[in-house]
């Protein structure tokens, strides 16, 4: 079906309409016919494009983003606001289809791990595994659902109280092409910190946490499509009648790992390695440690936290701020999708729970600190490093997370896991027990069988939690993720045609024709 004509008074954006010119070599007063408009568009195209190609024209694609634009700024006369709605609904199916299939060509490429990479971040997850095993009981039972749906939460102050404990030391930021090289720490249980504990005391705190716990608990309700599994304990304050929490870093169950998730997880910790110079160290106490642990007090409405967190490095040309490093991989596909999207740059979009995740990290470690991102393929190549800053991130909303730790402390004593499963809206707060009756129907959870060890990630995991769109990166004057304007198609590369004979067979077909 043929798309409407654009109507002769529609009001297009002259800058719009000379951005979508803006190739090399275009006269400064452009010619604006649709004609020239297609042309000059179809330049920026890969020079392998034969479509798709979308049903809205050039002029469409220019009027509906120049509507779109005047909208946020004004109201639209009748006229205009009818024709908004027009493209706007011709558009949102073609952007579903777009979206659906960037989705179905990037799911393959999500289960790309190295056999070495799998086999090693399975073995750390067998070992954490043991950590959190030997410190909790085997047995739980269902204790209390709350749901983790994301709602209008606002922003509640997380406040910094003071510095209370540092040890250990971190080496200085260093630059690196590959991420290949991994130590690993043996960073002990808060709940099994003796210097926490003692740290918790002195400050009567409500709440003992690390700030990887912290994170994961901040982005609870993003996490409709992942599995999340955090262990603690609930104990009473010494000489006081009110409970403490103490929060274990979240652990994650082996069998439920997928390659994408290992494969962030195993470039974080290489960053780490690869991306700091170990000849240069800055000693953060006179207490010197394998590795580093600092401890901070903080109240977030009314109740009082120690987190606990590591320097991974620090930046002399930023006055030895702290730098946390953190890990990005980004699936290389060469979709049609993929290539529209990124005519004029390549990344992924960065989602809420990376960005909850960088902006506590940088808030945490004061207002010079800030994230180093590597953004790598499943290879370890380092496309880029970006960083980041709290500043960078739009305060988040924390109240949902004060609501659930306020939650948390109101559980009787006792040893607790905190189990959300994929595609659920809820979360299941199990509760240690010394033994089930197996013949009741209640909910049972074996840690045992929870974390048993595998050798290696299952390849037909379901990756659609770890599926990125990528950022749109398009042509000027393109509605971003739809497919190129139909009128381009004349100015495109025809499709290949496999059984074109090729100029030796031309030639000798000739030849034989003359004899």
């Amino acid at each position: 079906m043929n798309s409407p004509p654009v109507r002769q008074d529609a009001q297009v954006s002259s800058d719009m309409l000379v951005a979508m010119m803006a190739v090399e070599g275009v006269d400064p007063k452009p010619d604006l016919s649709s004609d020239a408009l297609a042309k000059a568009m179809a330049t920026k195209l890969p020079k392998t494009y034969a479509g798709p190609f979308s049903q809205l024209t050039t002029l469409e694609h220019a009027q509906y983003l120049s509507l779109v634009q005047r909208s946020k700024t004004s109201q639209l006369n009748g006229r205009d606001a009818s024709d908004l709605l027009r493209l706007r609904s011709r558009i949102d199916i073609e952007q579903q289809k777009f979206r659906s299939q960037a989705r179905e060509q990037c799911l393959p490429f999500l289960r790309q791990i190295q056999d070495n990479v799998n086999m090693q971040m399975c073995r750390e997850l067998g070992t954490r595994a043991r950590r959190v095993l030997a410190a909790y009981p085997q047995q739980f039972r269902a204790h209390k659902v709350r749901t983790i749906r994301a709602g209008v939460s606002k922003y509640e102050p997380l406040e910094f109280k003071g510095m209370l404990f540092q040890r250990g030391s971190c080496a200085h930021v260093a630059e690196a092409a590959k991420l290949s090289r991994v130590e690993w720490a043996d960073e002990e249980l808060v709940s099994m910190d003796e210097k926490a504990r003692e740290v918790a005391e002195t400050t009567e705190a409500d709440v003992v946490v690390s700030d990887t716990a912290l994170a994961a608990l901040l982005s609870l309700p993003h996490a409709y499509l992942r599995d999340v599994f955090v262990p603690f304990v609930v104990e009473e304050k010494p000489g006081d009648s009110s409970m403490r929490v103490i929060i274990d870093d979240q652990v994650v169950p082996p069998h439920s790992a997928t390659p994408h998730m290992l494969n962030e997880m195993y470039y974080a910790q290489s960053a780490r390695s690869d991306l700091t110079d170990p000849t240069c160290k800055l000693s953060l106490s006179e207490s010197q440690t394998p590795s580093n642990a600092t401890y901070t007090q903080w109240e977030l409405n009314g109740q009082r936290l120690v987190i606990r967190y590591t320097v991974h490095a620090f930046s002399k040309s930023d006055g030895d701020a702290a730098v946390t490093f953190a890990a990005k991989v980004e699936t290389q596909t060469n979709s049609v999708e993929a290539q529209l999207a990124s005519i004029r740059g390549r990344n992924e979009e960065i989602v809420e729970r990376e960005r909850l995740a960088w902006w506590l990290a940088a808030y945490l470690r004061g207002s010079a600190s800030h994230v180093r991102v590597a953004h790598v393929d499943t290879m370890g190549n380092v496309l880029r490093v970006s960083q980041h800053t709290a500043s960078d991130v739009q305060v988040p909303p924390t109240r949902a997370l004060s609501e659930l730790l306020r939650d948390l402390a109101q559980l009787p004593k006792g040893k607790y896991v905190l189990v959300h499963r994929r595609h659920a809206w809820d979360a299941t707060v199990f509760r240690a027990v010394d033994g089930v009756d197996k013949r009741k129907s209640e909910a049972v959870l074996d840690l045992r069988d929870e974390l048993a060890p595998v050798e290696m990630a299952d390849a037909e995991a379901d990756v659609e939690g770890d599926y990125v769109p990528m950022a749109w990166h398009g042509m000027p004057g393109h509605v971003p993720y739809t497919y190129a304007p139909c009128d381009l198609e004349p100015f495109c590369s025809p499709p290949v045609t496999w059984n074109k004979p090729s100029r030796t067979r031309r030639k000798q077909k000739k030849r034989k024709a003359k004899q």
